[in-house]
């Protein structure tokens, strides 16, 4: 019998990201072990985790890794700090101290191609709107490429296969479902863990909210992917309707994510195989 090679795709998602641990963790349970991610934004981040740590143990204890996360871990400083903040550095509304410390907390490895299972990380290049799929680099600096959420977080400069280095923001801008860097990992069967969600019919309150309402429609404009005959596994959640910088409904995500996901695959067939 043919073995399975089994390739996670991980969408942006922001605080949603957490649904995609309870995925990973009836994934887990049933089985599964990637042979390859594909990550963007926070997705990235948590691939990248999960492709450094045992394939059993890990969705668990990235669980617990979450469950602490605050916002002012991610997202640091007052209220009042972000307009000098912007003054100062023009770019961005939050520095990336947090986002640094979550890195060097959450990867084993210094480079991307060290990692034990191979990862592909989307980020978006702004000299040309293209999505780069980068499966080199130091890690560091292509995470912090991936979730640069224009206007919120300062864009990394990143060298570029052309010996060119090249401007690069949050993945979900080139591609917020990253089912085409899926193709270079040769799957046999691709599992989308899909922590987006729609349009929200929401009060905009502040200009980062008609940020992100522009974005979140910019994001979705991108053609199907033809997985040429793989076998796709679709993971949903359903929308708390939380802002993406809130994580105070992290356990409830989690639990999501893993209910829902273990109905859809109790359906698939051969799927520890």
């Amino acid at each position: 019998m043919q073995t399975n090679r089994d390739v996670l795709v991980l969408t942006g998602g922001a605080s949603r990201g957490a649904v995609q641990v309870g995925m990973m963790q009836a994934l887990a349970e049933h089985g599964v072990r990637p042979a390859g991610f594909v990550g963007t934004s926070v997705g990235a981040l948590n691939a990248t985790y999960l492709a450094g740590h045992d394939p059993v143990d890990g969705p668990d204890e990235l669980a617990e890794h979450w469950l602490r996360l605050r916002s002012r871990d991610v997202f640091p400083g007052s209220h009042w700090g972000r307009p000098l903040h912007v003054l100062r550095h023009r770019t961005s509304l939050y520095r990336t101290e947090g986002l640094e410390r979550l890195v060097d907390a959450w990867t084993t490895a210094r480079r991307l191609e060290d990692l034990p299972v191979p990862v592909r990380v989307c980020t978006a290049r702004l000299e040309t709107g293209e999505a780069v799929y980068h499966d080199t680099g130091l890690l560091r600096s292509v995470l912090l490429a991936s979730t640069a959420l224009p206007s919120v977080f300062p864009p990394v400069v990143l060298p570029g296969d052309d010996g060119l280095a090249g401007t690069h923001v949050d993945g979900g801008i080139g591609d917020l479902v990253p089912l085409a860097g899926a193709a270079a990992l040769a799957p046999t069967r691709v599992f989308l863990l899909d922590a987006t969600v729609g349009p929200r019919n929401r009060p905009l309150r502040h200009p980062i909210d008609v940020l992100l309402a522009a974005l979140s429609v910019s994001m979705r404009i991108r053609p199907r992917v033809d997985l040429a005959g793989v076998e796709l596994v679709h993971l949903t959640a359903p929308d708390l309707d939380v802002r993406m910088h809130d994580f105070s409904r992290t356990a409830e995500h989690v639990r999501l994510g893993r209910e829902h996901a273990r109905a859809v695959l109790g359906g698939v067939r051969d799927l520890a195989v």
